[in-house]
């Protein structure tokens, strides 16, 4: 039993081995050959990919003409900027927690490739919250909308919603 339990870890530590060293091979463009550390690359990962993640959803908001600040923000508040599933149930997923209906809806309309990528998953959330602030003419609203589907008052929010809604001060993004 013991040499089974020691056989199964071997195996997960290799595969994860190969899965991260291909990850390091699309996003940074290094050298596979290169041996990183485990403590290293934990680093190292978490570094690259943040920074570069930033940089293509404010990049992508500069295309779009939507605010990054607040799409860092919502990215803050929907994931904390992890490219993860929604482990409430939902169909959720990305850095901007966009539902597998939105995704492919916007998907085909962006006429995006490559599937259910991370810079993909940026580009539906961010064009769809600019569909959202020309629907609705405020950030607020879109923000609300974006979260919940669709826009309702604020007196009949729940005391979560109102939670949520006051992470972001809307007065940067929305005019007086």
């Amino acid at each position: 039993m013991k040499y089974s339990s020691n056989v199964i870890a071997a195996i997960s530590l290799l595969s994860i081995s190969f899965a991260t060293s291909r990850f390091l091979d699309k996003k940074s463009n290094t050298d596979s050959s290169v041996f990183v550390s485990k403590k290293s690359f934990d680093a190292l990962s978490t570094k690259l990919s943040s920074k570069t993640i930033l940089e293509i959803a404010d990049s992508i908001c500069q295309e779009a003409g939507v605010p990054f600040e607040l799409v860092y923000e919502i990215g803050k508040n929907e994931s904390n900027w992890t490219y993860v599933k929604n482990t409430n149930g939902g169909s959720d997923f990305g850095d901007l927690q966009v539902i597998d209906q939105t995704y492919w809806y916007w998907y085909n309309r962006l006429d995006l490739k490559g599937g259910k990528t991370r810079k993909n998953y940026l580009k539906v959330g961010i064009y769809y919250l600019k569909y959202l602030h020309n629907k609705y003419g405020s950030w607020e609203k879109t923000r609300f909308a974006y979260g919940r589907g669709h826009w309702r008052e604020c007196n009949t929010w729940t005391p979560l919603e109102r939670k949520f809604m006051r992470k972001i001060d809307f007065s940067k993004y929305d005019a007086s």
